[in-house]
């Protein structure tokens, strides 16, 4: 079983890959990202925050709080933010308004990121029980993929959830390993946290409840306190700061538009250009209100799951390179070498027979019923599909997952076995070694 120098040697791995990807984030943007002042946050970060499409909503909430995230998929992440706000204002009260916004979330990113690790990594050790080399085999990959390697630069909420999810995996995997139920306060709490993040998130976390305490889950108490309860919290949250904060801006940013088309009405065509450009971006919708207006229902399936889903979520695409699909870039970019689809295919094919081989395990169904609410949410809804590359941290874990039951299956010392590591070793170190050099590329020339 693992022990705390296996993890140490691994997270000192780890941080060294994070803290240069996380450098050359600092590398670009220190200079323009800590002023202060009387600059606005849209005006200091709005659209300049070139990779990828990741959003600076961290940056401007830590700058000067306000809702920035949408708070039907993000109740709670402005308030986790309040505090760092507050860290920063007396920074900027002490030192002439030097915007410290970006070395703080880098902190938070590096501790989400590394923590990450280690979580994943006792899921390989604990709950799936693997060897030490397969364990750092399989994190090593899963860290290799391009999603997980810029989510873990930017100051996007996606390694926040990463880190609540990864944790999640660990902590259900025990308890199913162990045949032990929840504790009715601590599924409560990963419900508000996971929720509170990602709204999705929340959804994977009661489907993990059920795994573990099964008819449990439906007593009238459990109903009550780990769903209603914390539930009505976040509703409680969300309307609080939807009443306080976001109609206000709202309002406040109609009036401001308005009066600038009065004194300049070729503003108002520009603006109408706007509207038409995202909406061909966002598709067609199921509905134009509610969490529907996300849906889109003109989105490409097949090539999205080739390029976007599969694709750009491991391996980067050379063309557009980290490019925003609001800024000029396509919702499908094609791979310039063929290799990059025989690799991606041969990944697919792993993941595959892992899930067949893993399929009666009860850790890997409750996996695969995460997988489902993501699927279902991109492919049937179409949300975020032109640019669900960015969302794999939501999701990616299940590919290593799945390899480790092949792992199981095979005996180290057996033929078999061999070519299976020795594949995921190559895979490993091509996407690691690709993605980090593109990243780099593409850092250094903004």
């Amino acid at each position: 079983m693992r022990n705390k120098k296996e993890e140490k040697r691994l997270v000192v791995i780890a941080g060294l890959v994070f803290a240069f990807l996380n450098a050359l984030m600092l590398y670009v943007h220190f200079d323009d990202f800590t002023r202060g002042g009387l600059v606005g946050a849209w005006s200091l970060y709005n659209n300049k925050l070139l990779l990828s499409g990741y959003d600076p909503y961290a940056y401007m909430t830590i700058y000067k709080w306000d809702v920035f995230y949408v708070l039907s998929r993000h109740p709670l992440i402005s308030l986790f933010y309040y505090p760092f706000y507050g860290l920063n204002k007396g920074i900027m009260e002490l030192t002439d308004n030097f915007n410290a916004a970006i070395l703080i979330m880098t902190v938070l990113i590096m501790i989400a990121a590394c923590y990450s690790v280690v979580f994943m990594y006792r899921v390989f050790r604990e709950v799936l029980v693997l060897s030490k080399k397969d364990s750092n085999l399989l994190v090593a990959m899963m860290f290799s993929f391009a999603t997980i390697l810029t989510s873990s630069m930017s100051p996007d909420h996606f390694i926040f959830s990463l880190f609540l999810l990864t944790f999640t995996l660990y902590s259900a995997g025990m308890h199913i390993r162990n045949h032990t139920p929840y504790k009715w306060y601590k599924a409560a709490i990963l419900f508000v946290l996971t929720a509170g993040v990602t709204l999705t998130n929340g959804f994977k976390t009661l489907l993990a409840v059920w795994f573990v305490d099964g008819k449990r889950t439906f007593h009238w108490k459990n109903v009550l306190l780990v769903l209603v309860v914390p539930a009505s919290l976040l509703y409680g949250a969300y309307y609080y700061q939807h009443e306080n904060y976001v109609i206000p801006r709202e309002e406040k940013g109609r009036k401001i538009e308005a009066e600038k088309i009065k004194k300049n009405p070729e503003l108002a065509e520009k603006s109408k250009q706007v509207k038409a450009f995202q909406k061909k971006i966002n598709g067609e919708h199921f509905a134009d209100k509610g969490m529907l207006k996300w849906s889109d229902l003109s989105a490409p399936r097949g090539q999205a799951a080739i390029e976007n889903f599969f694709g750009e979520s491991i391996i980067l695409h050379q063309e557009w390179l980290l490019k925003d699909i609001y800024l000029g870039r396509p919702s499908v970019v094609h791979y310039k070498w063929w290799i990059n689809y025989v690799l991606e295919g041969l990944i697919i094919c792993l993941f595959l027979a892992g899930l067949v081989v893993g399929i009666r395990d009860k850790f890997m169904l409750m996996v695969l019923s995460w997988i489902s609410v993501e699927t279902g949410l991109h492919f049937v809804l179409g949300f975020g599909l032109n640019e669900v590359y960015i969302m794999g941290c939501h999701w990616l874990f299940i590919i290593p997952i799945a390899i480790s039951f092949l792992f199981q299956r095979f005996n180290e010392k057996n033929k078999a076995s061999k070519i299976v590591r020795l594949l995921v070793g190559i895979l490993t170190s091509y996407m690691a070694v690709y993605n980090i050099v593109l990243i780099t590329k593409y850092m250094l020339t903004l």
